[in-house]
């Protein structure tokens, strides 16, 4: 009577990487809300260049709300227009705007980045590439593929926005691991600490030297 396959439609729609609002979405959205929890704490703890961490911490909350509500998807607006100019159709035209917001944060969170310990370094760069490749990347030929099929979507669409979403969600889950590596456990107090790496050096004495493994 074709009821299994409606609950096992409804069951799909709960976890399609595809849709909005459920089960995908506020895994996505509580993975940005961590790392900007954890972004605070760092930054609370008085770094070295802790207006950058705020500011992580600023970008993975609105990035968690946006993951949910799609506040980056009101670009449209104003990026069709600059598309109605451009020799090709992107399906979604907000990564015109997307792509230099992004590059601009990078550059203002670059210093911050470089100065981390390796193994913290090398997982945010990871994790950031992974995520840029599948939101900007992966994102802009979905939209093309959209584009020339007339709007409907097909196989190709579908299985695109699958590889989009892990790597999006890969990306920030390698990003969110890195981070957490920047929390020691003092084993003479018993409690976690910031790695002296991120800490300011006081004066009259040199940076600690921080071992990796």
């Amino acid at each position: 009577e074709g009821r299994l396959s409606a609950n096992l439609h409804v069951l799909f729609w709960y976890f399609d990487v595809g849709r909005e609002y459920n089960m995908a979405t506020w895994y996505n959205s509580g993975l940005w809300l961590l790392m900007g929890v954890v972004a605070a704490v760092i930054a609370c703890s008085r770094p070295v260049r802790r207006g950058a961490w705020w500011l992580v911490a600023a970008i993975a909350l609105f990035a968690s709300v946006d993951e949910y509500l799609e506040v980056h998807e009101r670009l449209d607006l104003p990026a069709d227009r600059l598309l109605e100019h451009l020799p090709f159709d992107l399906g979604f035209s907000w990564v015109l705007f997307g792509a230099p917001i992004a590059l601009v944060i990078g550059l203002l969170l670059l210093r911050l980045v470089l100065d981390l310990p390796a193994r913290v370094r090398n997982g945010l760069i990871f994790g950031a590439v992974l995520f840029l490749l599948g939101a900007i990347g992966v994102e802009s030929v979905n939209g093309m593929v959209l584009a020339g099929n007339d709007h409907i979507v097909n196989n190709a669409f579908i299985y695109g926005t699958m590889l989009e979403e892990l790597l999006e969600m890969s990306g920030v889950a390698i990003a969110f691991a890195s981070m957490l590596g920047l929390f020691q456990r003092d084993a003479h107090r018993g409690v976690l600490r910031l790695d002296p790496a991120v800490l300011p050096t006081p004066a009259g004495r040199s940076r600690p030297v921080t071992h990796v493994g």
